[in-house]
């Protein structure tokens, strides 16, 4: 009896020392067939070059490349227009944009029996302009500030901009230069993103204000039709104006950032609101604002055999501003000499 127990417990002893050799075997199989997991990376220490203190970047999870929390990997603000999600008044505005402007009454060159070529400056903080300031987003995200439009119909090329090197619109301006005189030439500097710590080079540009545009310059031709005996007015050409500052913040000269062809601007400008003081429901567009002569301006200039502005032979501002107003009496009287009763 005593052998048959001894037997049984040698026989149990073989069965779980079998058994614990067939585990560990198993054990090392899935080890080996398992890649080692790395382990996990101190981030380095990174220093922000604008204020010199230390940021602390969160490490990447194991096996992902570490990625940019914003939108471009910098922080740049992307300009899309942003449109809005819920109707902004009582009735949805139609967003179509396709209407066009009337044209022009035909003069033929043998009725014009009078002409007179004028450049006047519409200075938008004066009170009946404020127009030209509304710097608001209208529904379809689109920004209203005329400076805006401009340079966005030169961008997408639905008009062609012209030098400031003269009025005639004799010499084409692409876009880029333009943004290079309004905020300078695009450099190239190692920005580190403090979200990742990843260090690259950008190409980065000063930020233009559009607020800045203080005044616009218009040049335009006022004719006396006799086949419809009335005086008539054609704007030819307009400019935004850039002030030039001096080391102690006056104002140096202000002159033509570029000049766009007033005939070819007038199916753009046709397309966009113009904010009413008086009332948000009557509405009226740009190119309206425009030729039905919504603005209040002061002549700098009229054609004369010096070529010269009136700034040139006059430096007190008031007389300047009277000699403006004379120029404009001029013209109107001239219409009413040529009635005959």
């Amino acid at each position: 009896m005593q052998a048959v127990i001894l037997k049984r417990i040698s026989l149990s002893a073989l069965l779980l020392v079998f058994i614990a050799s067939t585990a560990d075997a198993q054990s090392r199989r899935r080890r080996g067939n398992t890649d080692p997991q790395p382990e996990q990376q101190q981030p380095a220490p990174v220093t922000n070059p604008a204020t010199g203190n230390p940021v602390n970047v969160p490490a990447a999870p194991a096996g992902t490349a570490p990625t940019s929390l914003r939108q471009d990997g910098v922080g740049t603000p992307v300009d899309t227009p942003r449109k809005s999600l819920r109707v902004d008044g009582v009735s949805e505005k139609s967003p179509i944009r396709d209407r066009v402007p009337i044209a022009y009454d035909h003069i033929r060159e043998d009725d014009k029996f009078w002409e007179k070529q004028i450049w006047q400056i519409i200075d938008v903080r004066e009170k009946m302009n404020l127009p030209f300031q509304y710097n608001v987003e209208d529904e379809t995200g689109i920004n209203q500030l005329l400076i805006n439009i401009l340079l966005a119909a030169i961008k997408n090329k639905e008009v062609e901009a012209f030098s400031p090197i003269d009025d005639r619109f004799s010499t084409l301006m692409n876009y880029d230069e333009i943004m290079t005189k309004l905020s300078g030439e695009e450099r190239t500097v190692r920005s580190i993103d403090p979200v990742t710590g990843e260090e690259k080079n950008v190409t980065i540009r000063d930020e233009f204000n559009p607020e800045t545009i203080k005044q616009y310059k218009i040049k335009e031709v006022w004719v006396f039709d006799q086949e419809a005996s009335a005086l008539k007015v054609r704007i030819l050409g307009i400019a935004p104006m850039v002030s030039r500052i001096n080391d102690d913040g006056t104002v140096r000269a202000t002159i033509p950032l570029f000049w766009l062809y007033y005939p070819d601007l007038r199916p753009v400008l046709a397309k966009y609101d113009v904010y009413n003081q008086n009332n948000d429901a009557s509405t009226m567009t740009w190119e309206d604002l425009f030729e039905m002569r919504f603005f209040s301006s002061f002549v700098v200039k009229e054609k004369n055999a010096f070529n010269r502005e009136i700034s040139n032979y006059i430096k007190d501002g008031v007389m300047r501003l009277l000699e403006g107003q004379a120029i404009k009496d001029k013209i109107f009287n001239k219409e009413q000499d040529l009635w005959e009763y």
